[in-house]
């Protein structure tokens, strides 16, 4: 018998990492965010709304989350541990080693690479993890 995605896990890590992300970028980041793109509160708002950006990132949450769950249903990673494995590789092979030197060729600093990329891995982390345990 064919296992099928867990969808309510998908949409589960998709909304978990829609919130996470606001507390990382909105609480503990925003002011060096902002001052690292080199845009102020004003020239930011200017850009979409939230509720606009909000639910292009839950689209994204969610393609990112089915896909990590095909790919960790393909691979049998069925525990917590291996999901949360499987999201730190996915970061460093396709997250920090595509980001990392863009950013270096566009002079951004490494704590603007750290904040964009570690908003990234903790979503990979908290969707492995989601996904992993919930089987």
């Amino acid at each position: 018998m064919k296992e099928s995605i867990n969808y309510l896990a998908v949409g589960t890590s998709a909304v978990v990492s829609l919130l996470l992300s606001y507390v990382w970028f909105m609480v503990l980041f925003f002011k060096p965010y902002a001052e690292a793109l080199g845009k102020t509160k004003e020239e930011m708002d200017k850009g979409p709304t939230a509720l606009q950006a909000s639910a292009m990132q839950l689209i994204g949450n969610f393609v990112l989350a089915f896909v990590l769950a095909w790919l960790m249903k393909k691979l049998g990673y069925t525990t917590l541990i291996e999901g949360l494995k499987f999201g730190a590789f996915i970061w460093v092979g396709f997250v920090a080693a595509v980001l990392a030197p863009m950013y270096a060729f566009q002079a951004y600093s490494i704590g603007f690479f750290l904040m964009t990329s570690g908003s990234v891995l903790m979503t990979l982390l908290a969707s492995g993890a989601i996904l992993g345990a919930w089987q």
